[in-house]
């Protein structure tokens, strides 16, 4: 017999926060199909549909509305029985979940949760890599508690919290003969591989030099990025975090521009009004460590 448990309504709330069935798929690890399943089984349960689309856009029905708020206060509630009986366990394992925007999470946070693992062995951990979007939908629906992203995030739902300061560079092929300097009105004359909408890379980059770029090719992995530029005559705005060692090994170059230099902050996202456990509390405070500014 069917029942109603945990897991189907953390999926529910998932769909409904991010109005995507594909999205909440790949924030939980799990497929399309699956997800569907599931919503398929709740619905058949209590007899109603949750949701219905408007012009294109996933939308909760009246009765999707008043699960929503049950749930909501359910996953909520579940939480905080986790959170306290842990905390009287001490032999039980914390866990960590958190979600970070692709930069972070493939370059700023290896060396940063290896060593918080070895002063916490006895922690498990869980990291979400999408982009800065994904990873503030992640934290919104409570997927995760917290989150790394390296856009500016606007919303007053957010606490926002910078902890560290990243720079952009332009680069080229090795090979390339493209001047060392170049001023912004140049770069119209150059193709680009560019990362994905959405990305904060991307967000940062459009606001420094505007958005009429020639993309010609869009890559969701920076890591792909620096292997195409370092094969081909096209130019890549990237972390230079994510160029470091291609830099230092002499496949790639970097361009300047003229009075243009563009930087940004990595933050720590938490959704206002929401307590964290205390591994997730414990993270918060070994990062700003690191360097909150």
């Amino acid at each position: 017999m069917e029942v109603l448990d945990y897991h189907k309504l953390k999926i529910f709330k998932t769909v409904a926060d991010l109005k995507s069935f594909s999205k909440a798929a790949e924030i939980l690890f799990l497929s399309q199909p699956t997800i569907t399943l599931q919503i398929k089984k709740i619905e058949n349960y209590l007899g109603i549909t949750l949701f219905q689309r408007k012009k294109n856009q996933l939308e909760l029905t009246e009765e999707g509305k008043i699960l929503y708020r049950y749930a909501s206060k359910i996953l909520d509630d579940y939480t905080q029985l986790e959170n306290e009986v842990s905390s009287l366990l001490s032999s039980s394992k914390s866990f960590l979940f958190i979600g970070a925007s692709s930069t972070i999470g493939e370059y700023y946070l290896p060396e940063i949760l290896s060593d918080f693992y070895k002063e916490n062995p006895d922690i498990k951990v869980n990291l979400f890599i999408g982009n800065s979007k994904e990873v503030a939908d992640g934290v919104l629906s409570k997927v995760f508690n917290i989150g790394l992203v390296e856009d500016n995030i606007e919303s007053n739902k957010f606490d926002i919290r910078p902890f560290y300061i990243d720079e952009i560079i332009l680069i080229a092929s090795a090979k390339n003969n493209i001047p060392d300097t170049l001023k912004i009105e140049d770069l119209k004359k150059y193709k680009f591989v560019s990362r994905e909408i959405g990305s904060g890379t991307r967000n940062v980059v459009e606001e420094a030099v505007g958005t009429d770029l020639n993309t010609v090719m869009e890559v969701s992995s920076s890591k792909s990025i620096i292997s195409i530029v370092e094969k081909t005559e096209l130019l890549a705005f990237v972390s230079k975090l994510v160029a470091l060692k291609s830099l230092n090994e002499g496949l790639v170059k970097a361009i300047k521009i003229e009075n243009i230099d563009i930087k940004r902050k990595f933050s720590i996202i938490t959704q206002k009004n929401v307590r964290l456990s205390s591994i997730e509390n414990k993270f918060f405070v070994y990062l700003c460590k690191k360097g909150c500014i």
